[in-house]
């Protein structure tokens, strides 16, 4: 009887180690979390402050391989799932924020699509697209703005990984333009009239849709409107986050608001080219304004320069 129950008792270990090694990864069975690493451009980092910033989140979609990125085709459910970066990891690693994708339990191959900001999504059942909505318009007023909310990115698709690859990295890229002007006081104009001045620039698209199935920027159909850029705190520096567009000139006013000075205004001939930064020095003098800068890939890289001398009133 002793014998029986000593070969009862280590059966029953046995079947008991063999399943608490599956939950916990180390069987042959066992489902195997995907873990993902992101990089902006060559260097691991978001573009907007150098570094990923504590709790930036992406949406990823895993879909079978060499399949598109289709409703039809999500693997393991993995549509849009969310995943942030920890609060003090600075390095591009991501954390599921509530849902863990796993690799399928078959080892078959998958791929993977992600971009960012994560949100809300679209299935446009037509097209058989996924559609993430855009909305520049609010970026001036700083209890509204974050312009890091704005900054649109796409990763390349990840193709042909299974289980044993384990870790993803993600390879993502700027969607759309950014302007940074830095306004300094010139002849005739001294910094404290620079203390309520703002900027805006006139007329510009404001609302697309990115397919992220495709990975192309659809304009609709809305009536342009003016920008008012965000002004980075106690300093003359203004940015905006822009759609693509190429038109090769656009206005920008700068607005002393001192209520007898008529704005300051600037053209910019240049067209916005996606994932492309233009960053000007604009010198605001009674007589003209003078703008000189740089236009470079937001993704890291060699750009071209600018200048520009035009009257102001």
């Amino acid at each position: 009887m002793k014998a029986r129950l000593f070969i009862g008792i280590v059966a029953v270990a046995l079947v008991w180690t063999g399943c608490s090694n599956d939950e916990n990864g180390s069987g042959a069975d066992a489902r195997v979390p995907v873990e993902f690493t992101a990089s902006v451009g060559v260097t691991e980092t978001r573009a907007i402050d150098q570094t990923w910033s504590s709790g930036d989140a992406i949406g990823i979609f895993m879909v079978e391989s060499d399949k598109p990125l289709q409703k039809a085709n999500i693997s393991e459910g993995a549509e849009n799932i969310r995943y942030k970066v920890a609060a003090a990891d600075k390095t591009g690693k991501f954390s599921p924020d509530e849902t863990t994708i796993y690799f399928p339990m078959d080892n078959s191959k998958v791929d993977f699509y992600a971009y960012y900001p994560q949100g809300t999504v679209s299935y446009d059942s037509e097209k058989n697209s996924y559609l993430y909505a855009i909305n520049v318009s609010e970026q001036g007023d700083e209890t509204k703005s974050n312009q890091e909310n704005l900054d649109l990115m796409y990763a390349e698709k990840v193709e042909g990984k299974r289980k044993t690859d384990k870790s993803i990295s993600l390879d993502f890229k700027h969607q759309l333009c950014k302007v940074i002007l830095t306004v300094e006081a010139g002849a005739g104009v001294s910094v404290p009239d620079m203390k309520l001045l703002t900027v805006t620039v006139k007329n510009q698209k404001t609302t697309a849709f990115f397919d992220l199935t495709t990975g192309a920027l659809k304009n609709d159909a809305a009536a342009p409107a003016d920008i008012t850029l965000y002004r980075q705190n106690n300093a003359y520096v203004y940015e905006a986050i822009l759609l693509p567009d190429d038109g090769t000139s656009r206005t920008f006013e700068f607005d002393l608001n001192n209520e007898h000075d008529a704005p300051f205004i600037w053209n910019m001939e240049k067209a916005l080219v996606a994932g492309s930064k233009y960053t000007y020095t604009v010198n605001l003098n009674r007589m003209g304004v003078v703008a000189t800068g740089d236009i470079v890939p937001w993704d890291n890289g060699n750009g071209g320069s600018d200048k520009n001398e035009v009257d102001a009133k």
